[in-house]
């Protein structure tokens, strides 16, 4: 199963729904979760970029607390959106297409990286080569911010789990029905915190990890290039 082709088209078909939809009320909730932990690590004329940004809620929340903030993502249709907000906004927010595979950012373009819950969606090998790549991209003392649920305690009990799940490569076979459009193949990764800290940390030093809520989570990663 190609879990990234399988993603993109999920997304693409899903389109913007109103809970993704920046300018719609109903998706500030995503935003207000972290009203007392993201202020606190975004500094004015900071340049954030959102890792996998769909229709660009924290992109613009991030400029809305001060930074200079950038979105990627690879699925065409939410991201069309996002460039419509920012027009009607006059926003400063920049979109672009692409991988987290392979940023297509050079040496020390950003202070700050925010991957806001969708590691689910990547690999134990894709996370290592982002967290590599975030190392060159990332300016010195820049940060790493991972937003995550820990899947042992999400899915304790789950007696179907074992039927789905690929011991070797940690891939959760899942799909999800889209009102009118059919149901798509919606895979996903088996994370928890222990894993993220261990394949992150390789690269970027682990500098705090808080509960934010019952069961989500936030790392702070620090990049020291000296």
């Amino acid at each position: 199963m190609d879990i990234s082709d399988a993603t993109q088209k999920h997304y693409n078909a899903a389109g913007v729904h109103p809970t993704t939809d920046p300018d719609d009320p109903r998706s500030q909730f995503a935003v207000d979760r972290y009203e007392d932990h993201l202020p606190k690590l975004i500094r004015p004329g900071m340049r954030a970029l959102d890792l996998g940004c769909n229709a660009g809620r924290f992109t613009f929340a991030m400029e809305d607390m001060g930074a200079i903030a950038t979105g990627i993502d690879f699925a065409e249709i939410p991201l069309l959106y996002a460039k419509k907000v920012a027009h009607r906004r006059k926003s400063r927010c920049q979109f672009n297409i692409g991988d987290m595979a392979a940023l297509p950012y050079k040496e020390n373009s950003f202070d700050l990286a925010l991957l806001p819950q969708n590691n689910v969606y990547l690999s134990y090998q894709t996370l290592e080569n982002l967290s590599v790549q975030l190392k060159q991209i990332l300016s010195d003392n820049g940060i790493f911010v991972v937003i995550m649920y820990d899947e042992l305690v999400k899915r304790a009990g789950e007696e179907a789990l074992p039927e789905r799940y690929d011991v070797q490569t940690g891939l959760i076979a899942g799909s999800r029905a889209i009102p009118e459009k059919g149901v798509y193949a919606s895979p996903s990764y088996f994370w928890t915190v222990a894993f993220a800290k261990h394949i992150i940390g390789q690269h970027l030093p682990l500098g705090q990890v808080e509960e934010i809520e019952e069961n989500r989570f936030m790392l702070v990663f620090g990049n020291k290039k000296r």
